[in-house]
């Protein structure tokens, strides 16, 4: 491991879980560095101050989720090139705890994630496990507050982690570097690929119709 990298998942280790010198972080210290609820119901943000320790990645993020009982705390190491190494957490009431299905070892590294198309959308730094669940909760019309990048060219939508920056994302289908940002209200309809195609054709049909009906007004029976 990069000696930069290592030396700041040592650092956050401590941060987290404490040393003979200071107690670990708890779920309220968190919610204090994040602003919860004064900033809003997140997910909430708070960076690391530079230290000796850090010298050598970028950043260090915390990413708070506090309506989320399956995973409450994202870290987030960002190192030198710009490649981001995250891991997962819950409180338990005592301590943090790794979620079930996820990876918590902060001495090893796993960078950021890619896209990833799941049904008609695209998922930006999620495991596939994680898009899939959120592509079918989206589905239903349940992923309430679910940040999501619109595509204004060609419609297409991507979903984005916490440890994205939407800013410097662009479209996987057009290449359209000018997104807006959206959040998912619950309200959008899902159309179904064949009905969204049988409207399609109903639209030509009309089209074709209404042209017919001009040509033949202005050139007569």
């Amino acid at each position: 491991m990069d000696p930069g990298l290592e030396a700041a998942f040592r650092y956050v280790e401590r941060f987290l879980f404490g040393d003979a010198n200071r107690p670990g972080l708890t779920v309220y210290d968190v919610e204090r560095l994040v602003g919860y609820p004064a900033k809003g119901e997140g997910p909430l943000s708070y960076t690391l101050p530079r230290a000796q320790a850090l010298s050598g990645v970028q950043a260090v993020r915390l990413h708070y989720y506090p309506k989320d009982p399956h995973l409450q705390l994202i870290v987030e190491i960002e190192d030198r090139e710009g490649r981001k190494h995250l891991r997962h957490f819950r409180w338990n009431g005592f301590t943090w705890e790794v979620p079930e299905g996820k990876r918590g070892d902060l001495r090893s590294t796993e960078e950021s994630l890619g896209f990833l198309k799941v049904g008609e959308d695209y998922f930006l730094g999620f495991p596939q496990e994680e898009a899939k669940a959120l592509e079918e909760a989206v589905r239903k019309g349940e992923a309430l507050g679910a940040k999501y990048l619109l595509c204004p060219r060609c419609g297409a939508r991507v979903f984005y982690a916490p440890s994205v920056r939407p800013a410097e994302v662009v479209c996987p289908r057009c290449g359209n570097p000018t997104l807006l940002f959206k959040t998912f209200s619950g309200l959008e309809p899902v159309k179904d690929p064949l009905e969204a195609l049988a409207e399609e054709q109903r639209a030509l049909r009309r089209a074709i119709e209404e042209l017919l009906a001009y040509l033949k007004r202005k050139l007569g029976p």
